[in-house]
């Protein structure tokens, strides 16, 4: 993850229609001010907490961009279902989808904007392919359990 991504706990707890008030309440939290870390990056969130935040925000795959934002090293051996279970899946993977798209953009137009490619700049330019297909994937998860849930 980058220095500019957005973290998402706060993400979850408002599409969870919940303040920060009901969170501190229902997670547990001594110290109001102590959420409010938590979701602007200032204090690491324990897992615990984060299985906490995923069950009071029904939101489960918060588990996976937590350990993507914190360890992303274990993301290569994590075995990864495109299934969303709930609105708040659906909504995060939109909102990782959006940061990704923002991010790529930002590399792509550094590449193209003096109209050559270098070897270099190839490189990246796999990387940026290989990242747009998984907000693809994201985009299109969400999308599929829109219709799904449309249907219900």
């Amino acid at each position: 993850m980058t220095n500019s991504s957005k973290l998402h706990y706060k993400t979850c707890r408002e599409q969870a229609g919940l303040t920060q008030e009901q969170a501190i309440s229902l997670l547990g939290i001594a110290d109001p001010a102590t959420l409010s870390r938590y979701e602007n990056g200032h204090l690491p969130v324990s897992q615990e907490l984060v299985a906490a935040m995923i069950k009071v925000y029904r939101t489960p795959s918060l588990a996976k961009w937590h350990v993507e934002y914190t360890n992303p090293d274990l993301v290569a051996y994590l075995r990864m279902s495109d299934k969303l279970l709930t609105d708040g899946d659906a909504m995060l993977q939109l909102e990782l989808a959006d940061d990704g798209i923002t991010e790529e953009r930002v590399v792509l137009k550094a590449i193209f904007r003096d109209g050559a490619i270098s070897d270099d700049e190839l490189v990246q330019m796999d990387l940026s392919i290989h990242t747009l297909r998984n907000i693809a994937k994201r985009i299109l998860s969400a999308v599929e359990y829109l219709e799904k849930r449309k249907g219900d």
